[in-house]
């Protein structure tokens, strides 16, 4: 009987061991530490059984000797409880890993949830992001302004066959050229007190004005403007 109190009473330990875990800030849940708990809480399960029957068998025996008392019923019938009260802990501490399954499930569902809101958020932005530098490609417009000689020497130029001049044909020097956008350009100052344009636009798109003594190229209907084409070259003198 004493045997059995001793074992009884290891077994107590190791169910507020566990008990202990369970309830610490220090409890992390993952599959291995729920695997170890769930086998842990098993063999404590087997083990009291395993003790409450050794405690049912030698209530029988005593009863049929000599040494049985009052006394000594009373201490097994207090084992029993303990027993049963040590088996209800276990099943609460069952309950208590499943609540934390559970939890930890909702809590993962809702990181998957916020991953996948953050994965479409970033999806519309690269999508929105694609868009706006699509409709800034297509606003890009070149300009450049020089004197023949200039121009000429960075193949803008070429005079051809019978003394022809011809604009931006074959191999032409487009780091010459300064880059902007066709809805922000409204207008270019040539700083020069006489320019003309070299390239093909539109009558009534543009018109040439002078500011301060020196040329401004104003533009007026961009879309019109850059309808033919998205290089600007303009010959100063």
């Amino acid at each position: 009987l004493m045997n059995l109190i001793g074992d009884i009473s290891q077994n107590l330990l190791e169910v507020n061991r566990m008990e202990n875990i369970l309830v610490s800030g220090d409890f992390k849940d993952t599959p291995d530490k729920r695997q170890e708990i769930i086998a842990n809480i098993n063999a404590l399960r087997q083990e009291l059984d395993a003790r409450k029957q050794a405690l049912e068998e030698l209530e029988s025996k005593l009863k049929s000797s000599n040494g049985y008392s009052a006394k000594l019923q009373k201490t097994i019938e207090s084992q029993k409880q303990l027993i049963d009260e040590q088996s209800q802990k276990i099943q609460q501490l069952e309950a208590a890993l499943a609540d934390a399954n559970v939890k930890i499930s909702d809590l993962n569902k809702n990181v998957e949830d916020l991953n996948t809101q953050v994965s479409t958020v970033t999806e519309e932005r690269n999508a929105e992001t694609q868009r706006a530098d699509k409709v800034t490609e297509l606003n890009i417009c070149y300009y450049v302004c020089g004197s023949n000689k200039e121009l000429k020497e960075h193949k803008i130029l070429e005079k051809k066959f019978l003394g022809k001049t011809k604009t931006m044909e074959g191999d032409f020097d487009r780091s010459y050229f300064t880059k902007a956008d066709k809805r922000k350009l409204t207008e270019v100052k040539t700083y020069a007190k006489k320019a003309e344009l070299k390239t093909s636009h539109p009558a009534g798109s543009y018109s040439i004005e002078t500011v301060g003594g020196t040329v401004v190229i104003k533009i007026k209907d961009a879309k019109k403007f850059w309808e033919k084409s998205n290089f600007l070259v303009i010959q100063t003198k």
